[in-house]
Order: structure tokens, then C-alpha cells, then sequence
């Protein structure tokens, strides 16, 4: 037993030597937690106890507090920065009344960086930061990275304009002035800014149809029969989505962006990649198709018309695209091949071209259509182009293509810059992008933003600044400028054979499979965002689907979660029923949790609630109190406030009191202010879920004294003196998985701590097959004490099962109730002033059957083995056998022999 229990009397020592080192500040080990802090490598038994026997202690040091007055004020002026109207409310007080200039001052010389004019422009404009850094390795690398960005562009640019119903040049002017303009002023080194895909098919789904009747002719679309006018209303789309933008980076509304979650983008690009897919197959099919972003109109159109599919096109478009996905894949698997994945559109254009311009039988006869003329030069100015009474009938495009693309861009800036360990603003990359659009909208840009393909390959090709993205912008101006008349021969499948290729990846049928084994509301809003984007129409589905999404938002809000907490037997710890699957409840006493800040859509649902749970709990537990932890509750307002007073009186007519713990700074003010925390009373507010039910108990105590006082009239329960009464917890065993990371937890609380009680818990232990990696002994007031150990199971070498806590727990319950009885003083006499918590035995399923029946059977045991021991003895004497265990271990026979007679 002493080999055994040797590391248990060292690690008390060691908790006793700790608890009085006269050392200045907190220690890592807190004296009054109830449980010390897991130590790193507990599960290694050697290093744990070798640390022990040092006595190792580690100080807990603080700030100075000049330090510490900064780090608030700093920690204060982020808060106030990330509100708008604080900030604004602020700098005019600072302004017209001259306060807080000291402070901000000083708060503004422990700030990283400079704060001079230079600093402040060059954050507004980054090019000033980052060109003075450039040297020969970065230049190198930006030129390798900028052109071959720029060379997978330029097919990419004439396939994008064509589906946002546009024509090629004006895909080409997109990617050539916005990226100019981002270099300048954008944060993210590797982004590649440009026309996407999702948005281009934003901008057809959303213009197509706000034209003039006039433009309705022979079936057609508006953007045929009306480039011109179809060209102005995309680039003053593009106009008001900078606008957008950068007033939104000035409010500070990049937020705005998190009610279009994860799951509804992925719903939404997988539906539109499929609608832009089908959009080019007409170019492979070899006959026309009316272009819809209705996925039925489609696919009606393709089946009634499939008898005219031209078997050329259709054979060069299924090679075509064969030989772009078998290259991306090849690409991808070898890496000295990486440069094939980037080079692949421009190497199919090239190949197209001279295939069409060398066979001249394939466009005259077979019917394989090619782009035809692009004008060259420079691009045109747009500005007068632009209609202001015509800002009604793109307003919905822009602000779906604005939200759409700052979301991808930004998350592609931010990907990217954790990968180079550097930072980006969310507001500053917004007003890049608006900046960027505005200005391409002056030269006949539709909206752009960050592409997904482009910025993986400026990544992988090497980019080290924005300089990258100043020389693929070069590399477009001149191909504008030079190279647009080698394109005349350029074939349309090859176009659409690139688009198919660059959106089929966005398909994520993963992803919902994915999100339906972890959260079916996820997977609800992609089947919503999908089936909507392909059978409603592109904005009508993503509307529908951040409509669901809000819809969710404001359930889980109205709805707040509602924690019920019950206590670790031998802890001053309450976890959630969910959290801790064994744990007992306070007689009497209702113990919650509410999940969220209270508001007037959530107020009357709380109270709703907790009354509902009172009710439910009246043959069972009668509730007397109710503790209200009020930890995630950051705010009320005052419908909050009048529905906690109704709270209070309708619980306190029924005979009901109510107490609040772990009440905030914040919410604490406001109750005062509306006159709550005087209207409830002070005595009622607790900092501790803890301290909440000793008062609870104490005051239950005090009740029942005084009802048996038939003398005393006066039962105002706030009347009561309760100060003399104190409160201690009982004989108690608890268990919890949840505590330690790696280790089970046991608690035993002992109102009076037994002599040499540890060989038999440690006995309990060894008996079921469990391993000690720690122990812990507290002494408790009135000569009692409180056991902690960390345990494993040695069978699986981790925490115990249920089974294996289940049948530890019935034999230490063994053991408490044998020393209890035992033991002839009793453990602490009862008095009016002194209350113990309820018997946690019971609570826990102490007293099983099964218990009973060990306990019979220990007994008769015991018993049989003195009747055996009895009878042997009788067998040794009256028959002469001596048998091993009477003998020690001598082997005689037969009778013994008479003593001889003198």
C-alpha cells in the first residue's frame, strides 16, 4: 500500500510546500480553486512525478501599471474605432471641446509604426510602401509571375466578357485598367484582380431585360440587338458598385458580408458554374442556343433542338476540353510540369488558331465558328456613357455583384496573406476594389474583383509584391495595343472548352455531402442556394437563400439556448447536463444558463421557459429558487429589463426567489439604471453560481427555522438573518470526463477525514484495473477533507467508459459507507446554524441494488472465510493433518501422536 500510495503523500507535501511559499503574486497552482490546473504532460507518469519531487512552482507576474493603463486605453480606442458612430461622436467631442487630446496622444506613442503624413497616405495608397522595397530578386520574381498571369488572362478576359453579354474587347479592357488600379492601391502581394466568372454571369443575369422594348427584336437578346446601350449599363454597373464600395470601407459595412455564409456561397457558385457551364456548350454543340439562367430553359432548348448539333465543333470541343483538364491534372501532380496548368488556355487558343487558319474547310464547311474581328488600341473613355437616370435598373446587380465579389476577393487576400505572414485590411481592400472599379469604369470595364485561379497560379508562379499585378496589366495593354488581330481565328469552342474547365471545380457536390453530416441547417441553405440559384434564376436564388439564412439567424436569436446546470458531486463546479453526463442536482434549487443577450424579440422567450421548466419539475423537485447564470448575457435592453421584473414577480407570488450570478459590467449598469437591482435586491446578486446556492440553501434553512417559530408573525423572507448560518458540503463522490483532456477526474469530499483512508481508495483502484497519474489532497474546515485524482484505465490506456466509472463508483461508495459506519463520533453534529448540502449519494445513483448485493456478498464472505479458518484449525488438532495454510507450508499426514506418559 505504501508502494502504491508514496506519490499521493508526495504530491500532498508538494501542494502544502506550494500553498506556503512566501512568494509575492498568484501561483500556478490557486489555492481556493478546488482544482489545480492540468499541467503540460500529465499523461507522462515519469516527467509528472519527476516535476513534483522538484517543487517546482512557476509566479503568475503582471504589468507594470503604466503598461497597463495604455493596453486599456489602446484596447478601449479599437473598441470605439470598430463602432462608426462612437468614432465619429468621439473625434467631434475631441474637436469642439478639447477633450482627450492628452490621452490620445499618449496612447498613439505605444502604436507600431509611423504616424506622420507620409504613413498615412501610403496606407491609403500602398504602392508608396512597397515600390522603395523593390530590389532585383523581387523584380525577377514579379515579371516571371505578372506575365504568366497575363498570358492565361487573355482568353480567360474574351470568355468572361462573353458571358456577361459583352463583347471580348470589353472582357480584355477589364482585365488591363482595374488591375493597374489595384496595384496601387490594394494590400494583398499575390490577388489577382480581374473579370470572374460568378460575376460576369451576375451582370448578364441581372441587365439582360432592363433595356428598352426597342431592343426586343427577333428573339434575340437585349445585348445583341443593343450593344452599345447594353456596354453603358455595365459600365455604370461597375461605376456604382465602386461607389458602393468605398463608401462601405468608409462606414466600415464590410460585415454586412457574414449574412451571406459559407454554405450559400458554395450552393450558389455550384448552381451558377453549372449555368455557365451549359451557357457554352451551344459553342460546342454547333448551333444556337437562346442564352437563360434558367437551368430548365436550357435543357429544353438543347433536347428540342439536338437533331442540328454539328459533329465537328462537338469532336474539337470534347478534345479541346480533354486536353485542358488532363493538363490541369498534370500540372498539378508533377511539379516540374506547374507551368503547363497556367499556359494551357493560351497554348489551346494558339493551337485553334492556326488549326481554323491552316484548314480552312473547318469554318467554310464544317460550320466551326471563330471570334472574328476585335478592334485594337487603347481603351475608350466611358464616362459620358453613363446615364444617372438609368442607376434604378442596375442597383440590384451592383449591389449583388458588389457583396459577391468583395467576399471572394477578401478571402482570397486573406488566405494569401496568412501564407506569407503578412496582413491585410478588410476596409482598405475594400476601397481597392471600389477604387479599381470606379476608374475601369471609366474606360469601358465592367465589375471586377479577385480571381480564384489567377491568384493561385500568381502564387505559385512566385509573386513577392503588387508589382505582379502591374505587369500583367502591362502584358494586357499590349495585347490591346498589338496582338488583337492574331485572335481573328481564334475558335469559340476553345473559349468555351476554357470556361467548362475553370468552372467545373466550383461544383462542390462534397461540400454538401459534407455539411449534412455536420449541421443539417447547413446543408438545408446550399440545397436552398443551389436548387434556387438553378430553377429561380440567379439573383432570385441567392436572394431566397440569404433570405433563409436571415431567417435562421433571427430563429437562433428569438431562440436563445437555455443551459441547465447541475453540480459535480465533491466541486464547487456546475456544468450543463450535456457536458457532464453525471452530475446531482440542489434540492429545491433550479440552477440555468441563458445563451445569448437578452433583447425585446428574446425577453418574453426566456421567461416563457423558465416557467415552463418550474412547472415541469413540481412533482419531482419542487422548485423553491431559481439561479439565473448570466455569463453570455453582454447586453439588455428595456423590454429585457421589464420582462426580468416580470420574472422576478410572477416567481415571487408563487412563493419563488429568484438569484442572478456572474451578472456583466454592462448589464449590471443597466439594471441599475432601470431601478431592478433595488426592486430585487442586492442580497440576490452573486458572482459566483456557487456562492448563489449557499445563499439559496442558507436561506432555505432560515425559512424552515422560522416556520417552525409559530411566535413569529413576520416571514418576509428578505427579513431574515442569515449571517450566522454556515453551509458545508457532505460526503460526496464525483466523476468527470470532461474536466481533463486526457484524464478521468475523481472528487471525494469528506466531512471528516478517516486515518489511512487512502490505501483503501487506492485499493479500489488497483482492483479495477485503473492507474493514478495524479493525486490531490486539500484539507477542508473541521478537520475535513477534499481527494483529487486523475485517473486512467490501464486496459485502454485513456479515460474510463461508463461501465468502468459506473463500478468504481459503487465500490468507493463502498468504502465511504464502511468508514462512516465505522466510525463511533459522529462526522459533524447537526445544529440549527449549520446546513449540509443533500446527500450527492443518492442523487447519483449511489444506492443501486447492485451495490446492496456486493456489500451481502463481502459480508458472507468474510464469514465464510472465518468458518473455513475455524474448521481447519478444529482438522489440525483433532486429526493431526497439517494443511500449507495452517502449516506455513509443511506437508504432514496422518494422526498425531499421544504424548508418551512419564
Amino acid at each position: 500500500s505504501w508502494k502504491l500510495a508514496r506519490p499521493f503523500f508526495l504530491s500532498v507535501l508538494v501542494q502544502a510546500r506550494v500553498f506556503s511559499t512566501p512568494t509575492a503574486g498568484m501561483h500556478g497552482v490557486a489555492q481556493n480553486s478546488g482544482i489545480a490546473p492540468a499541467w503540460q504532460g500529465a499523461d507522462k507518469d515519469d516527467n509528472l512525478f519527476v516535476h513534483v519531487e522538484k517543487c517546482e512552482t512557476v509566479e503568475i507576474t503582471v504589468c507594470p501599471e503604466e503598461t497597463s493603463r495604455d493596453v486599456a486605453q489602446i484596447l478601449q480606442d479599437r473598441h470605439i474605432a470598430s463602432n462608426p458612430m462612437k468614432a465619429y461622436t468621439r473625434m467631434c467631442s475631441e474637436s469642439f471641446g478639447g477633450g482627450g487630446t492628452e490621452n490620445t496622444a499618449q496612447v498613439r506613442r505605444h502604436k507600431k509604426g509611423d504616424d506622420s503624413m507620409f504613413a498615412r497616405v501610403a496606407k491609403v495608397m500602398p504602392v508608396l510602401s512597397w515600390f522603395p522595397k523593390l530590389n532585383l530578386q523581387i523584380v525577377k520574381a514579379d515579371i516571371i509571375a505578372g506575365i504568366t498571369v497575363g498570358v492565361m488572362v487573355i482568353p480567360q478576359s474574351m470568355s468572361y466578357g462573353a458571358i456577361a453579354g459583352l463583347p471580348y474587347i470589353n472582357g480584355m479592357y477589364s482585365a488591363c485598367v482595374p488591375t493597374l488600379v489595384y496595384a496601387l492601391f490594394g494590400q494583398s502581394r499575390q490577388l489577382a484582380v480581374g473579370p470572374v466568372a460568378m460575376v460576369s454571369l451576375l451582370v448578364e443575369a441581372g441587365l439582360n431585360g432592363q433595356l428598352g422594348p426597342e431592343c426586343d427584336k427577333d428573339g434575340k437578346a437585349q445585348y445583341i440587338n443593343c450593344k452599345e446601350q447594353y456596354v453603358a449599363l455595365a459600365c455604370l454597373t461597375a461605376a456604382v458598385v465602386g461607389i458602393m464600395q468605398i463608401v462601405a470601407s468608409i462606414l466600415q459595412l464590410g460585415f454586412l458580408v457574414s449574412f451571406l455564409g459559407h454554405p450559400v456561397i458554395s450552393g450558389f457558385t455550384s448552381g451558377a458554374a453549372i449555368i455557365i457551364g451549359l451557357s457554352q456548350i451551344k459553342y460546342v454543340l454547333g448551333f444556337d442556343i437562346p442564352k437563360s439562367q434558367y437551368v430548365y430553359d436550357t435543357v429544353i432548348n438543347v433536347v428540342s433542338s439536338i437533331e442540328q448539333t454539328k459533329g465537328m465543333p462537338l469532336l474539337l470541343g470534347i478534345v479541346w476540353f480533354a486536353y485542358l483538364y488532363t493538363n490541369k491534372k498534370i500540372a498539378a501532380k508533377y511539379p516540374r510540369l506547374k507551368m503547363m496548368g497556367p499556359l494551357g488556355p493560351l497554348l489551346s487558343c494558339l493551337l485553334g488558331t492556326l488549326l481554323l487558319y491552316f484548314v480552312p474547310t473547318l469554318r467554310d464547311e464544317l460550320h466551326v465558328k471563330y471570334v472574328g474581328s476585335i478592334p485594337s488600341g487603347i481603351f475608350p473613355i466611358s464616362i459620358s456613357s453613363w446615364q444617372i437616370d438609368k442607376i434604378p435598373l442596375v442597383i440590384g446587380t451592383a449591389i449583388s455583384s458588389c457583396l459577391i465579389g468583395y467576399m471572394e476577393s477578401i478571402a482570397i487576400g486573406k488566405n494569401l496573406a496568412a501564407k506569407h505572414g503578412y496582413e491585410i485590411e478588410a476596409g482598405q481592400e475594400m476601397f481597392a476594389l471600389g477604387i479599381a472599379n470606379l476608374v475601369g469604369a471609366a474606360f469601358s470595364c465592367y465589375p471586377v474583383t479577385g480571381s480564384f485561379s489567377r491568384s493561385a497560379v500568381n502564387n505559385g508562379t512566385g509573386a513577392l509584391s503588387q508589382l505582379s499585378g502591374v505587369v500583367t496589366g502591362l502584358v494586357m495593354f499590349a495585347t490591346l495595343m498589338f496582338l488583337t488581330p492574331l485572335f481573328y481565328y481564334l475558335p469559340k469552342f476553345v473559349l468555351a472548352a476554357i470556361v467548362m474547365n475553370s468552372v467545373l471545380p466550383l461544383v462542390a457536390f462534397g461540400e454538401a455531402k459534407h455539411l449534412f453530416f455536420v449541421k443539417k441547417n447547413d446543408f438545408v441553405l446550399w440545397v436552398t442556394a443551389f436548387l434556387g440559384t438553378l430553377f429561380l434564376g440567379v439573383l432570385m436564388g441567392i436572394m431566397v437563400a440569404v433570405g433563409l439564412s436571415l431567417v435562421i439567424v433571427i430563429y437562433e436569436s428569438v431562440r436563445p439556448q437555455i443551459t441547465i446546470l447541475w453540480r459535480i458531486p465533491g466541486t464547487t463546479i456546475y456544468r450543463s447536463m450535456k457536458q457532464e453526463s453525471r452530475g446531482s442536482f440542489i434540492p429545491h434549487v433550479f440552477i440555468c444558463r441563458i445563451g445569448s443577450s437578452l433583447y425585446f424579440a428574446n425577453a418574453s422567450f426566456v421567461k416563457d421557459m423558465l416557467m415552463a421548466y418550474v412547472e415541469d419539475l413540481e412533482d419531482v423537485n419542487k422548485t423553491e429558487y431559481v439561479v439565473i447564470e448570466m455569463t453570455p448575457v453582454v447586453s439588455v435592453d428595456s423590454t429585457a429589463c421589464h420582462v426580468i421584473k416580470d420574472i422576478v414577480n410572477d416567481f415571487r407570488s408563487r412563493g419563488l426567489q429568484v438569484a442572478f450570478a456572474m451578472v456583466g459590467n454592462r448589464v449590471d449598469k443597466t439594471l441599475r439604471k432601470a431601478g431592478l437591482k433595488s426592486f430585487i435586491g442586492e442580497q440576490w446578486f452573486f458572482p459566483t453560481v456557487e456562492e448563489a446556492v449557499i445563499y439559496c440553501i442558507k436561506h432555505q434553512h432560515a425559512m424552515k427555522m422560522r416556520s417552525m417559530q409559530t411566535t413569529v408573525q413576520d416571514t418576509d423572507a428578505d427579513a431574515i438573518d442569515i449571517s450566522a448560518i454556515s453551509v458545508h458540503p457532505g460526503n460526496e463522490i464525483g466523476f468527470s470526463n470532461d474536466l481533463h483532456a486526457s484524464c478521468s477526474m475523481v472528487f471525494i469530499n469528506l466531512v471528516k477525514d478517516v486515518p489511512m483512508i487512502m490505501s483503501d481508495l487506492t485499493a479500489v483502484f488497483k482492483r479495477n484495473q485503473i492507474t493514478i497519474i495524479r493525486a490531490q489532497i486539500d484539507p477542508l474546515e473541521d478537520s475535513g477533507a477534499k481527494h483529487i485524482y486523475f485517473i486512467k484505465s490501464i486496459k485502454s490506456g485513456s479515460k474510463l467508459s461508463e461501465l468502468e466509472t459506473q463500478r468504481v463508483r459503487e465500490d468507493l461508495e463502498v468504502v465511504l459507507r464502511k468508514h462512516k459506519c465505522s466510525s463511533n463520533d459522529d462526522l459533524i453534529p447537526t445544529s440549527p446554524s449549520r446546513v449540509s448540502f443533500a446527500d450527492d449519494l443518492q442523487g447519483t445513483g449511489g444506492q443501486t441494488d447492485r451495490m446492496l448485493r456486493l456489500e451481502q456478498a463481502l459480508e458472507q464472505q468474510m464469514e465464510s472465510t472465518k468458518m473455513m479458518q475455524s474448521r481447519l484449525d478444529e482438522l489440525r488438532f483433532t486429526q493431526g493433518t497439517c494443511f500449507p495454510m495452517s502449516c506455513g507450508g509443511r506437508s504432514l499426514v496422518g494422526k498425531a501422536q499421544p504424548p508418551k506418559s512419564p
